[in-house]
């Protein structure tokens, strides 16, 4: 007998009100940090996709850059660079200066030249309005 008596004691006892709120309020708080967990290790995830597209390209790069520092250290860039920045050349070779186009040097002296006979609006109007060659 005592061992119904102990079945109905326990079965009171867990389907009691308090029993039962603190039941359900133990499911929520469990419930909680599971979602908890679960958005942070879906963070985590993405954190980590985005690491290692940043890798990638890093890597990427740091292959370009060792492909650039590689082309650099030829002797034929070396040579090209002296010629091109220092005017430096080979025994034998001859250098030769192209002159630019000086037809703008040419307006402007003939625009300074004709400065002492007009006057300044006279000036304006010959350097927006006179015909270009």
């Amino acid at each position: 007998m005592k061992t119904q008596e102990k079945k109905r004691f326990i079965h009171r006892a867990l389907t009691s009100r308090g029993i039962l709120l603190l039941e359900g309020v133990l499911i929520i708080i469990i419930g909680i940090g599971i979602t908890k967990e679960i958005v942070r290790r879906v963070s985590l995830r993405n954190e980590i996709n985005t690491l290692q597209k940043q890798i990638t390209s890093l890597q990427a790069q740091n292959k370009s850059l060792g492909d650039y520092v590689a082309s650099i250290n030829t002797d034929s860039f070396q040579e090209r660079e002296a010629r091109k920045r220092l005017n430096l050349q080979k025994p034998g070779e001859t250098l030769l200066i192209v002159p630019q186009d000086t037809t703008h040097a040419t307006d402007v002296t003939v625009a300074t030249s004709s400065s002492t006979s007009t006057s300044n609006p006279q000036r304006w109007w010959t350097y927006f309005f006179r015909p270009h060659a």
